[in-house]
């Protein structure tokens, strides 16, 4: 059986101990870190307040020019800032738009639309232009009017977003009847378009405005001029759209465009806090953000250098962030450390795991374990299961006796294995085991090379010691050289 396919699970409990036995190290790691960080953004600080204070000249020997060339950078860098934050608002909005609005949700290759005709008669005496005015009252009230609003509420939509889909358009009172008589009424037309991604929208739009505009011509017929108005009819058609198709791309390309802007603009910020001498444009936003813009002139220049106080917690604080990312960072990169350590760097840990893991090799005994520290400073949990009732010198007389059972056909044996060369030699010699002790194969190349000369191999693997992919590649190994494996010993 490939030992490869009863690869052990991870026991997260056990993960979970070897993470916290290292809680002291990620303590110290983060703490170093966070202190690193801390210091650094203080330090910038104290810097960037300096540079960026226009109330005061840097020293002495900052002339007038270069004074006002700093303001003048200074004023920049605010308008690149202003800027940018308007056209991060824009995007929102812009996003908002693309994501909510109904223009948006239209398929530009089945576009509804409803067209609707209502007639406006006017008196052959009224003055002229008197018409002009009546339409454009119309056009004001069906698209400020808030006729729109429940019907916007109950679509889930707002009603602004119906309101840029109703358009309104109309053609001049004229003489109807070539005639003499000065009395023959002048006829107009008003012609409102609705057009959505539906039918059924298109209708109960339509039914609004016109609603509405039955609303207001008591009004209108009142205080702009005696009128009549009149519906011809409604026509409700379908058809492709490329002017529709052609603003929504327009719409999702601004957005790539006022981010292009903001880009030129942080580039820009960047080459200001460069002439300026400041670290980066972040601090440039962090200063603006706590501090408003001081207007200076010709006539207000500072005389001189000045002790400004600046207090200890606008200092302290924009360290207090970047010190806890540092602390909680170092202690992060440390746990991670020991997590890949405990998942690619798995051991064996009792001769049940072993024996589990490799059912093709026979055991031949497991030393008995010294407590919970053994000679060899390798760390042995007592468990019941790697644990005897015999004595340790019993133990080993059980060991030896199975050994030289399994191994009295053989005419030479090696020994080898994977654990601390001081242990396995050390319980090589307490077993008196007969045969050549060659431990460490991976770094002995001759140890390897010998295998074929002999009958028999046996392995020695010492617990939370051995690795278990060191053990397979072992096991691998002498595979190839096609000597047998007798057995193991777990020390």
């Amino acid at each position: 059986m490939d030992p490869r396919n009863n690869e052990p699970e991870i026991n997260i409990k056990d993960l979970v101990l070897v993470v916290l036995k290292k809680l002291g190290i990620m303590l110290i790691a983060g703490a170093i870190l966070g202190g690193a960080l801390f210091s650094y953004k203080v330090i910038k600080r104290v810097k960037t307040n300096d540079i960026l204070d226009v109330s005061v000249k840097l020293s002495d020997t900052e002339t007038d020019v270069q004074y006002e060339l700093r303001v003048q950078n200074i004023n920049r860098a605010r308008g690149y800032v202003d800027m940018i934050s308007n056209l991060s608002k824009q995007i929102d909005h812009q996003r908002t738009y693309i994501a909510e609005s109904l223009y948006m949700q239209i398929d530009a290759e089945n576009v509804y639309q409803a067209t609707a005709q209502i007639t406006l008669t006017l008196d052959n005496s009224d003055v002229n232009g008197i018409d002009t005015a009546l339409f454009g009252a119309y056009d004001r009230d069906i698209k400020a009017g808030n006729y729109l609003d429940d019907y916007a509420k109950q679509i889930g939509t707002k009603p602004d977003y119906i309101k840029e889909l109703i358009s309104f358009s109309s053609t001049a009172a004229n003489n109807t009847i070539i005639s003499i008589d000065s009395d023959v009424d002048r006829v107009g037309s008003m012609y409102v378009n609705v057009f959505g991604p539906s039918r059924d929208f298109c209708d109960d739009v339509m039914d609004l405005v016109i609603n509405e505009i039955n609303s207001v011509y008591d009004d209108l017929n009142g205080s702009v001029a005696k009128h009549t108005i009149a519906l011809v009819g409604v026509q409700q058609f379908q058809k492709i759209d490329n002017a529709i198709r052609d603003g929504q791309i327009s719409h999702t390309n601004t957005i790539n465009t006022l981010q292009n802007q903001i880009a030129s603009c942080n580039d820009q910020l960047d080459k200001v806090a460069k002439e300026l001498g400041v670290s980066s444009k972040e601090d440039i936003l962090s200063y603006f953000e706590t501090h408003e813009e001081v207007k200076v002139n010709a006539e207000n220049l500072p005389a001189g250098t000045s002790e400004k106080y600046i207090s200890r917690w606008s200092m302290i604080k924009p360290g207090i962030k970047y010190g806890a990312v540092g602390f909680v960072g170092g202690a992060f990169v440390v746990a991670a450390l020991v997590v890949l350590n405990y998942i690619f760097s798995r051991r064996i840990k009792t001769q049940a795991q072993f024996f589990g893991l490799f059912t093709m090799v026979k055991k031949i005994g497991v030393m008995k374990p010294l407590g919970k520290k053994s000679k060899y400073v390798s760390f042995i949990e007592v468990k019941a299961e790697d644990d005897s009732k015999l004595s340790s010198d019993n133990v080993k007389k059980l060991i030896s006796a199975n050994y030289s059972n399994l191994t009295k056909n053989c005419g030479k044996v090696l020994i080898t294995g994977t654990g601390d060369k001081k242990a396995m030699e050390e319980a090589y010699k307490s077993l008196k085991l007969k045969g050549d002790f060659k431990p460490d194969m991976f770094n002995n190349p001759e140890v390897l090379a010998s295998v074929p000369e002999y009958d028999g191999i046996v392995l020695m693997e010492q617990r939370k010691v051995s690795l278990i992919r060191d053990v397979e590649n072992e096991i691998n190994l002498i595979s190839n050289g096609g000597t047998p494996i007798i057995g193991a010993i777990i020390i």
